[in-house]
């Protein structure tokens, strides 16, 4: 995950807006008519350009910025050779999304005065984000032609061949900048991240040093030390100058990825979501950032989130296998949805041009999570139909054995007589006793004697002896050890 080199058109109409409210400096040399006033700085220009540039200055301090445009045009149109005025009025331009207007009033600052380093690197950057590189590269060949001083051409040349993959190039035209004006800080900027990026420590700590003399805790040069402390395994001393950059700039978008990528790096899942949460705002169409976003939030324990993560990454790059990868492996291993897993790591194998190994077995997992399940399902669907036909069993036994009991009157249990008939302990109503003579009473048969208790015996463990063998009993009566006579 790399961002971009080129400066945001926001800091550009930030930095450079401020210049076009100052009529007592300007930038590089500018040719206004006459020249300027070698004491007080100012340009000279006919009375009525002058008057028309301080009414636009005043207007622009005010925030009136329609106003300021018209009469710095105003201006313009008063000297045709007040080139800082056309410059004013094309930042105006810039900051209205008017490019075209803006470059040809850039355009023309430049070819009156090509020491006004502003209007060169604005007018270069604009060519430079419309991708109209070799227009940007000729511009700036021809300013340095005209001017062989010129630092900012130099510059913007220099982060060109930056880009182009040629550091020697841009570190031999950031030290020429540095020559022409050794207080240019931009050039320390560019030149300390060059040696960090080359690996050469001291040659960065020096020059971050420099400049830090003219920009003290310069987001820029703090970028650059703690590119050096990284490549020297200082984790600690990198992340804290990182957390300088960000405090200084926000918006810093090379400082939070290498926060963010030191913090995945080892396993600092908090902090890689923080980073890479406030990246997916200032970038929300870089994919990369997004399947970043994903991986900090499963480590974090957030699957929820990671999957839409995920998904945003695809959204915004349906191409980006890796991104249907990690949602396919989130999916199975961590939500346990093996049919949409599927889905995702199919795709990821359809879309990666040398798929990894591991694909196909995760689509084996997924197949059999997926039978497993359907065969769980219809097992429990066995289950518990056996389980209703059980209860409605027991039900219809329940109900048939409640249909044959017959409770007693007296809630006692007893059969009921039959029909007509008396209970023997129930005497009938008004009938009168008959005397009759008693039957004699059977004789009772002669008592048993009643078995005296045998003592109670402690017990003993028994003997590990192999058992005697006992006679077989006669027939004709008990053993003689058997006390059930008394």
């Amino acid at each position: 995950m790399r961002a971009s080199n080129a400066l945001p058109l926001l800091a550009i109409v930030a930095g450079l807006g401020a210049a076009s409210c100052a009529t007592s400096t300007t930038a590089g040399t500018a040719a206004t008519g006459g020249g300027v006033d070698p004491v007080t700085g100012e340009p000279i220009a006919s009375g009525e350009a002058r008057a028309a540039f301080g009414d636009a200055s005043n207007r622009f301090k005010s925030k009136d910025y329609a106003g300021a445009r018209a009469g710095f045009e105003g201006a313009a149109k008063a000297d045709p050779q007040f080139a800082l005025a056309r410059y004013n009025a094309a930042v105006l331009y810039e900051r209205e999304g008017k490019l075209d207007e803006a470059k040809r009033l850039y355009r023309e600052a430049v070819d009156i005065d090509a020491g006004l380093d502003v209007a060169t690197n604005n007018l270069g950057l604009l060519l430079e984000r419309s991708g109209q590189l070799d227009a940007a590269r000729t511009l700036y060949n021809e300013i340095i032609e005209k001017n062989p001083e010129a630092v900012a051409a130099r510059l913007r040349m220099a982060q060109l061949a930056k880009t182009d993959g040629d550091p020697k190039t841009a570190s031999r035209l950031a030290r020429e900048a540095l020559q022409f004006d050794a207080s240019s800080v931009p050039a320390y900027r560019l030149l300390a991240r060059l040696y960090a990026e080359e690996n050469r420590p001291q040659l960065a700590r020096l020059i971050a040093v420099r400049g830090a003399k003219l920009s003290p805790d310069d987001p820029e040069l703090n970028y650059a030390l703690a590119l050096v402390a990284a490549n020297e395994k200082d984790v600690a001393g990198a992340r804290l100058l990182l957390t300088k950059v960000i405090e200084k700039d926000p918006d810093h978008v090379d400082a939070r990825v290498a926060l963010a990528d030191m913090a995945l790096s080892n396993r600092d899942w908090k902090t890689a979501s923080q980073q890479l949460e406030a990246l997916s705002k200032i970038d929300p169409k870089n994919a990369s950032i997004w399947n970043n976003l994903g991986l900090a939030y499963k480590g974090y324990g957030r699957f929820e989130d990671a999957k839409k993560a995920y998904t945003q990454a695809l959204t915004v790059q349906p191409e980006f296998a890796d991104a249907s990868l990690n949602l396919g492996l989130l999916e199975l291993r961590h939500l346990l949805n093996p049919d949409a897993a599927l889905v995702a790591i199919t795709r990821y194998r359809e879309k990666a041009s040398s798929p990894v190994e591991a694909s196909s077995e995760l689509l084996v997992e997924a197949n059999a999570l997926i039978e497993g399940r359907a065969e769980e399902k219809r097992m429990l669907a066995e289950q518990a139909k056996l389980e209703e036909e059980a209860k409605k069993k027991a039900e219809a036994d329940a109900k048939a054995a409640a249909n044959a009991a017959v409770i007693a009157p007296d809630g006692a249990g007893k059969t009921p007589p039959a029909d007509g008939a008396v209970a023997a302990d129930t005497p009938a109503d008004n009938t009168p006793t008959t005397a009759v003579d008693p039957a004699p009473e059977p004789t009772p048969p002669a008592a048993e004697p009643t078995p005296e208790p045998e003592p109670v015996k402690k017990k003993t463990p028994p003997k590990k002896t192999p058992p005697k063998k006992t006679p077989p009993k006669k027939a004709d009566g008990p053993a003689k050890d058997d006390n059930f006579y008394d």
